[in-house]
């Protein structure tokens, strides 16, 4: 019964990812795109960039973040086990630890609507993320550099494109598109990730809403290990 359910939720999920893509350009939707036409209220987020920067680099001198084979060991074997995040918010549920850690960047995700999740994400010396494709194609993905090599610095492929994080710069990328990162430098990429729902339309946008809270029941127990919380 358990697998029957599984995979009818899967399937269903196929059919709302294809609503998604098909009322978003379909396969000539852009696979990098500049965040502020679509969602205009990061400008607040990156006005705040040095208190948001001075609260990772203290978050990440007080604490060791979760791997991602801790927090999602199914996903992380595909993708990698290194992979170290923090969540400050995920699917509308706050990391009540983000209050004290990284209180500029849940506040940003409390007040903004269309937020999904919002999370610090660390990638170390020598931990590639393996090409992979986000199963979920109801959000897009805002990367907020907030430190990175100066040498050899990693950068990330979206389909055939390439962007290059630099400290202080921004893009929205669209994971549903194959995708991955190599950090070959002797230094960690550290990146603010928030997920925003697609702008989609009406009938598309209420699937999505839909999908999403029922996805909530999860965010208690992601939060908790990636605090570190075993």
């Amino acid at each position: 019964m358990a697998k029957s359910i599984s995979t009818d939720h899967a399937l269903v999920r196929k059919a709302a990812n294809k609503m998604f893509l098909r009322s978003y350009g379909g396969d000539r939707r852009p696979r990098f795109a500049s965040p502020y036409p679509l969602f205009p209220a990061v400008r607040d987020l990156e006005a705040k960039l040095p208190q948001l920067r001075a609260e990772v680099e203290e978050l990440l001198r007080q604490r060791e973040l979760g791997r991602y084979e801790d927090i999602d060991p199914v996903r992380a074997a595909q993708i990698s086990k290194d992979w170290r995040l923090y969540y400050a918010y995920v699917l509308g549920v706050p990391n009540e630890a983000a209050r004290k850690d990284t209180p500029t960047l849940l506040e940003f995700a409390e007040k903004t609507p269309g937020v999904v999740s919002a999370m610090v994400s660390v990638l170390e010396p020598g931990v590639n993320l393996d090409p992979h494709a986000g199963p979920y194609a109801g959000i897009l993905r805002y990367h907020l550099c907030i430190s990175t090599p100066a040498e050899n610095p990693p950068r990330i492929r979206v389909d055939q494109e390439y962007y290059t994080w630099k400290a202080g710069e921004s893009i929205v990328l669209d994971d549903t598109f194959e995708h991955e990162v190599r950090n070959e430098a002797d230094e960690p990429r550290v990146v603010i990730i928030v997920d925003f729902r697609r702008p989609l339309g009406p009938l598309a946008d209420s699937v999505n809403r839909w999908f999403l809270r029922s996805k909530r029941k999860a965010s208690s127990k992601m939060i908790q290990l990636s605090n570190g919380d075993y």
